[in-house]
């Protein structure tokens, strides 16, 4: 039915196709001697870094000793050092849409010999220059972009669709395979994570559901502020309490949703740092949240998510939660990936319910209680 929700399914694996500045620095040289060494290139988004997870367990189960060092933007350093499988974060800030070749050109000298084997998760021709310039001898990565021609990436493997597979595509060939993909889950200590939530408002006690109404893929993967709006009047009603999270960028969306219920609705956008978000999310019964990094953080943190997907697939990307529900509305023009409707009305957003995320929201608090 429209805007209905089924339980994602959890993609078993597959093996990989076979085929023909100063914190970088001091990060650097605090590598120790371990295992073999793996250099990965990560992607400049929340939802990817997560899931690039799945990636750095399946190289550890490749090799318990490997020793991997993730090149990714500042922001990304409290996330990677919840997984437990990374040895190092190698700070790389470039703008995007600038090439940043003075910042890779610095990081490749300061590790310079030190890795045996590069994997690089982003298609561009930039993010592949880091470990070429570095001479890491094997260089892994997505076919496209004329990069084995130029000899950056001397290690194709071709691209799946699905992110979890991607992500497993990349690794060792060799590497023997569970049945089941690992899911992405981030180290966080419950009494912290307590003591976090309650300075934010946020009683871990309570039964509370969080609402993430942004997505930085645009209009199309926004399901209306005025339906999560809604849906925070229909959560309220059954006695739950709303916490609406995002950045900056989302604060006028998440004043229209606590304005449906402000009696039981903590509106924290803007006002959190990603490892603030994170903890906040692992406190709650349920997370309601669009196709964004926040779906998949709330994921990693063990909550229970129900995603709602618009201009794109759930089978691209879906919630990687035990419990998890996807909400899709069965429109014949989706997924179209744009990041606005090109007719206008945007019936992959607008054929979801409010009720009907109600009803899959709170099965999953009800679950978790």
């Amino acid at each position: 039915p429209a805007g209905g929700w089924r339980c994602c399914r959890w993609p078993r694996a597959a093996p990989p196709a076979r085929s023909s500045a100063a914190s970088a620095t001091a990060a650097a040289e605090a590598m120790a001697a371990a295992g073999p060494r793996v250099l990965v290139v990560a992607q400049a988004w929340v939802g990817d870094l997560v899931l690039a997870q799945v990636l750095f367990a399946l190289l550890r189960r490749h090799d318990p000793d490997a020793a991997i060092d993730v090149a990714a933007p500042a922001w990304a350093g409290p996330l990677l050092a919840r997984m437990p499988q990374v040895r190092a974060h190698l700070a790389l800030e470039s703008a995007r849409g600038r090439p940043g070749l003075a910042a890779r050109a610095r990081l490749a000298r300061a590790v310079r010999g030190r890795h045996a084997r590069a994997i690089v998760l982003p298609r561009s021709a930039k993010a592949a220059l880091l470990p070429w310039l570095a001479g890491v001898p094997v260089r892994t990565g997505f076919t496209g972009g004329g990069r084995e021609r130029l000899g950056l990436i001397n290690d194709p493997r071709p691209r799946p669709a699905n992110m979890a597979a991607r992500m497993a595509a990349l690794a060792p060939a060799e590497t023997e395979f569970p049945e089941l993909l690992p899911r992405p889950r981030l180290a966080i200590d419950p009494e912290r994570a307590a003591a976090t939530a309650r300075r934010l408002g946020v009683d871990p006690v309570a039964p509370f559901v969080a609402l993430a109404p942004g997505a930085a893929g645009g209009a199309g993967k926004r399901w209306p502020a005025a339906r999560f709006a809604q849906l925070a009047a229909r959560l309220a009603v059954r006695g739950y309490r709303l916490c609406v999270l995002g950045a900056a960028a989302d604060e006028a969306r998440g004043a229209e949703i606590r304005a449906a219920a402000p009696a039981r609705t903590v509106d924290l956008c803007g006002r959190t740092t990603l490892d603030e978000a994170l903890e906040t999310l692992a406190c709650c019964r349920a997370a309601v949240c669009n196709d964004s990094g926040l779906l998949h953080l709330a994921a990693a943190a063990g909550t229970p998510v129900a995603g709602i997907y618009g201009a794109t697939s759930p089978a691209v990307a879906p919630p990687l939660a035990e419990r998890a529900a996807v909400l899709a509305a069965d429109a014949a023009c989706r997924p179209c990936g744009r990041r606005t409707c090109p007719y206008g009305h945007y019936a992959c957003l607008r054929g979801t319910m409010p009720e009907t995320v109600a009803d899959a929201a709170a099965g999953l608090a009800e679950a978790a209680a």
